[in-house]
């Protein structure tokens, strides 16, 4: 398949000496190319190149002594790693080309790189040990260089750039019909505003109450999902849409004739059941262990779930992200949310840090978020009680079924933390492909 653009920039004048693209999501196999006018001649220095994840690959140009090298972040080897003479053409505008191809490896892929100069090789280093996907960063340096354009060409991944996503917080409460209407009355608002993505909190059809009623009878609960899925099925710009539930299976070597689980089923626009997530770590008096991975993707966007104190297994999210997962959700029933909103904010901030994806949370007693990839003011979304413009500010106020959602770019998560665990060495990569098929990983 032939290359395509998959991005590109033309620059307006600017002042300013760098561009750190985060958001340029290459991966080997990729190529990026800059055109660009020197405006000093055989002065300073033009850096362009692979970043991200304090990882790196810089091509330099030094116009003063015409020399090109390039510097990685791999610190076992001599640095630069590459290094040759250069000429430039005489040409007004130049264009430089790199080429970050797969190299050699098993599980853990090193990368070839090829450096080309107005059509001419002036560089190629094999072997590179850096993650598979970067960013991309433009530095210019004691010279004024005129930045044209950038252009970023591979081969699309499938996934998409953009997803619409949402929470509808249904407050936790042990009566089916009210909990219905509310995921009904959500819905409706989540289409309406296009949201694409939809999650709800752990057992938001019946509310998390293990030894009531309302959770041990399976009839009421199968009659209402029914109506659930008619419901999506006739509503227009339906969105996929994640729902918690009791459910009931015949386990062969389980000594009960039915075990209960706690799941989170996702439902396509038509109704139809995607996945049946049921909780990887349950401590629920009389809901056993999921134990698997719940991955499934919307619109081939790469998504993981895991429900309320799975988070304490950070396996359920990290080896999801290892292997492709950009979005994590996490429907949740932990109780009432409380304390001041500053300490929600520096709390839900962090729930990225060992990620770097996308995270949906949505809890039936308040302090649902949504979070981006960044290290700082990654908070894109909250519910309304924890939002700055609440009455109760500066404290958290009453829980309350509210819809928050946000277009998110999903280019902008790279999953660099798991993946750097991954890549440490051929024998760990092996150990975790193992742990993660034996957890019924699906993305291998």
């Amino acid at each position: 398949m032939r290359k395509r653009i998959l991005s590109e920039t033309k620059f307006k004048t600017s002042t300013k000496t760098t561009f750190d693209s985060s958001g340029v999501h290459t991966r080997n196999g990729d190529e990026i190319v800059l055109h660009f006018q020197l405006l000093q001649k055989k002065k300073g220095q033009l850096q362009f190149g692979f970043s991200g994840g304090m990882e790196r690959a810089i091509v330099t140009l030094d116009f003063a002594k015409g020399i090109v090298t390039l510097n990685t972040s791999d610190w076992t080897a001599p640095q630069p790693q590459g290094k040759s003479p250069f000429k430039l053409s005489h040409k007004d505008t130049h264009i430089l080309r790199i080429e970050k191809n797969e190299g050699s490896g098993n599980w853990v892929k090193m990368a070839n790189i090829r450096v080309i100069l107005d059509d001419k090789l002036i560089l190629s280093v094999d072997n590179i040990n850096v993650l598979p996907e970067l960013g991309v960063t433009i530095k210019v340096a004691q010279t004024k260089v005129l930045l044209k354009r950038f252009i970023h060409r591979g081969l699309p991944s499938g996934v998409p750039e953009y997803l619409h996503v949402g929470g509808w917080q249904v407050l936790n409460q042990p009566s089916i019909a009210d909990n219905l209407e509310s995921l009904l009355e959500g819905l409706t608002q989540a289409a309406e505003k296009g949201v694409q993505l939809l999650l709800t909190p752990e057992t938001s059809l019946t509310g998390l109450f293990p030894t009531d009623r309302v959770t041990q009878n399976p009839k009421p609960i199968i009659d209402a999902e029914k109506m659930l899925r008619k419901f999506i099925r006739n509503l227009k710009n339906a969105p996929y849409v994640v729902v918690g539930l009791p459910l009931w299976h015949e386990i062969p070597d389980h000594r009960r004739k039915k075990t209960r689980y706690n799941v989170s089923r996702v439902y396509d626009p038509d109704g139809e059941i995607l996945l049946t997530g049921p909780k990887i770590h349950s401590c629920e008096t009389e809901f056993w262990h999921g134990h698997h991975l719940n991955e499934f993707d919307v619109y081939g966007a790469p998504i993981s779930m895991h429900i309320c104190h799975d988070s304490r297994y950070p396996e359920t999210w990290t080896l999801p992200v290892m292997f492709g997962a950009r979005l994590m959700l996490h429907p949740s029933n932990g109780g009432q949310v409380r304390g001041s909103i500053d300490g929600f904010e520096t709390q839900s901030s962090r729930t990225t840090s060992t990620s770097h994806a996308f995270y949906l949370r949505v809890n039936g007693g308040g302090g649902s978020c949504l979070v981006s990839p960044d290290k700082f003011n990654n908070l894109l979304a909250v519910s309304d009680e924890c939002q700055r413009t609440s009455p109760s500010f500066p404290m958290v106020g009453p829980p309350v079924a509210y819809l928050f959602d946000k277009k998110i770019r999903l280019h902008d998560a790279f999953g660099y933390w798991p993946v750097r665990s991954f890549r440490a060495s051929e024998s760990i990569a092996e150990a975790y492909v193992a742990l993660y098929q034996a957890k019924g990983g699906t993305r291998v």
